[in-house]
Formats: C-alpha cells, structure tokens, sequence
C-alpha cells in the first residue's frame, strides 16, 4: 500500500479508536479480577481481537465507497442467510449460550455472532436503495417515497424478525433505527415522514402514560405478552427494589460506579462482582476503577467519535456516503446510550455492547469494519481550491 494512501486516513478517528484499544485492554484486564474466569485470558484474546480488527480496518479503508454499493447485495443475502439457519444448527456448530442461540461456533476462529454483521449489510443495502431510488425518482411524489419506505422496511424487517426469536431486542432496535435514518436523510416528504413517525411515537406516549397513570394495567397485562426473559429484565429495571433477584445485575452495576465516586478506587482494585463484567458492563468497571473522571473521559471520547462520524458523512461525495455515515452513528449513538444507561439503571437490562471496549470478537471485528468503512468515505474526498471541509 501506498504511503499516500496512510496520509489520506483520517487521524481523529484512528487516534480514538487507538485510545479505546487501550482502554479496553485495560479494564477487561482489570475486571478479570473480580469475576470467576478461571484460567481464560479475556484481556490477551482481546489483545489479538485488536490487532485482527486494526488489519480489518486498513484493508476495508483500502477499498473505495462505489465498492461497497457494489457488494452491499452479495453481503446482505450471506449475512441473512447466516442468520436464518442459526437454529438448525447442531450444538455443536451453534450452542445455546445462556438461553440464546446467536453464536456460530467455528473452528480456529472461535464464536461468530451473525448479527452483529448484519448492522453492517443492512446499513449498506438500506443505503444503497435509498441512493438508486432517488436517481430513478427525482420528482417526489407521496407514492415514490411510499415505495421506498416498503423497500427499505421489507429488507429490515425480515432478517429482524429472525434475529429478534434468537432472542436479541437490543439488535432488531438497532437495525429498525439505522434503517429509520437513513429515510430521514433521503428526503422523502415530511407529510409522509410524519405518518411513519407518529405510530411510534403514538405507542410510546401511550406507553408512558399507562405507566404513570395506570402501572397495574402495564404489569398485569402487557408485561406478560412479552417473552420470559424480556419480563424479568423490564420488571427487575421497573422495581429493582421489589425484584432484587431479577435486578441483580443492575443493583451491581449501580453499586460499582457509585463505589468510584469522583476519582475511582484505582485500576485493579475494584472489588464488586457483576456478571459479565468484562463484556456488557464494562462501563460500570471503568466507572468504579476510574471514578466520575474517566468516565467522564470515556463519554467525551465517544461525542468526539459520533461528532467527527457526522462531520464525516457531511462531507461524503455521494449521498450514499450520507446515509451510511450518519445511520452509523445514529446506531452507534443509541447503542453507546444504551448500554451506559443499563449501568446505571436508567435502562432495561440488554445484551448491548459498548462499541470498541466491550470483550467480543464479533462486536470488534463489526465496528473496526465499521470504521473503516469510514475512513474509506473520508479518504475519497475530491481536493478543491480553499477547500475547508474536514
């Protein structure tokens, strides 16, 4: 490769996602401590897991964005197709870990989680449609921005469906907002924009409102329609005090980042167990180990990620860079909010990572493929005299 081609990459991006690395070494490292193990090293495997993504990153940022509308398709159909025959695998191809059956469990790479990867095909297909329809469709009409909101729809909400039985709400959210933004920014009218919106919006005003006013009604009647494990997770966030056992992860979590307080207890010495500590809740680790400061740190880092992803996308020479820009970081936004809230029982319990500290191969390798899918669209900008963008 090309000294010219480093040169184009985009610094920012490379350098947070450097401090991340370090990060996230760190604190599974230290959160090994706490927790039954055994003799597993999370932090050395996450080490290696790194290293393979910075080499994921460098060759996908080698690529060029037409490349990727050009793949979208291929990448879609063998992700889903991945995901659809999850469950007629054997336990030995694809075990059943924790009552979930996401994983595929292949031989000298480890465990491969399909959906993670579908975040990437769907954002590229949904994107790509929404570019090809407004070429074919420059007059808009109430109709043609119908279609498009039933094509993108038909190609979210299929694989959805499959992933949300494994079971993983906390993805199908994902996906369904990744797809919703990249509507948004496609410019389909705002009277059509609305009616879309406004049934959501109406089902959690609703929602909101049984539960302020009528709780009995939300308790007795609608928690029981959802499946067992969602029941446990939403009544344990509702009354953590009333359901200790359900709320145990939350209650830790709780406990460990207002153990750190403003300067932490110090890297090593945390001392309250949380199951997977290391994965879904690492937050909670930094916050204890390193206090309110490093948290702090850590939530900065991100706004300057989600900030320079924005800045990025806005500056992408097609629309198609657009719309995968921007719904990657409106994900990344919701994903990052997600599972800091969990932590400190703002929200329902979810298998939700937190991008680029979480312990997982599959979630590292998505988001370093992710990002250089980024640095792609970032290194492809045309040069212009007094350019000023970014």
């Amino acid at each position: 490769m090309e000294i010219t081609y480093f040169k184009k990459l985009d610094k920012s991006v490379l350098f947070i996602i450097g401090i991340f690395s370090i990060l996230s070494i760190l604190f599974i490292y230290s959160s090994q401590g706490t927790g039954q193990y055994g003799e597993q090293n999370f932090a050395l495997k996450q080490a290696i897991s790194y290293l393979i993504g910075f080499g994921l990153l460098v060759a996908v940022a080698y690529l060029d964005p037409d490349q990727f509308e050009r793949v979208a398709w291929p990448f879609y159909l063998l992700v889903v197709t991945s995901i659809v025959l999850l469950p007629l695998m054997p336990q030995e191809i694809a075990p059943s870990i924790l009552g979930a059956k996401r994983w595929y469990r292949l031989p000298l790479i480890g465990s491969i989680q399909p959906s993670e990867f579908l975040k990437i095909a769907l954002l590229l297909v949904v994107s790509r449609i929404a570019h090809l329809h407004n070429l074919h469709n420059q007059e808009r009409t109430g109709w043609s921005d119908s279609l498009l909101i039933g094509k993108v729809m038909l190609v979210t909400l299929i694989p959805s469906l499959f992933v949300y039985q494994q079971p993983d709400t906390g993805m199908v959210i994902l996906y369904l907002v990744g797809s919703i933004t990249v509507l948004f920014l496609s410019g389909i009218q705002k009277k059509v924009l609305a009616i879309v919106a406004a049934i959501p919006v109406t089902g959690a005003s609703i929602l909101v409102y049984l539960y302020f006013q009528h709780p009995d009604l939300i308790i007795e009647k609608l928690v029981p329609l959802l499946k067992p494990h969602q029941q446990e997770r939403i009544m344990g966030w509702l009354s953590p005090n009333e359901y200790t056992d359900l709320a145990y992860q939350t209650r830790k979590s709780i406990l460990a980042v207002g153990s750190g307080e403003l300067k932490g207890n110090g890297i090593g010495n945390g001392t309250v167990y949380i199951p997977e500590k290391h994965t879904d809740f690492i937050f909670a680790t930094i916050a204890e180990e390193g206090g309110f400061i490093a948290a702090s740190i850590v939530i900065f880092l991100f706004f300057l990620l989600m900030f320079r992803l924005t800045v990025i996308g806005n500056g992408a020479d097609s629309p198609f860079g657009l719309y995968v820009c921007c719904g990657m970081m409106v994900m990344y936004t919701l994903q990052i909010f997600q599972n800091i809230g969990m932590t400190i029982g703002l929200m329902p319990v979810k298998g939700i990572s937190l991008p680029l500290l979480s312990y997982g191969g599959s979630s590292l390798f998505s988001n370093m493929i992710f990002m250089g899918i980024i640095l792609s669209i970032r290194k492809t900008y045309k040069k212009y005299m007094f350019d000023i963008r970014a």
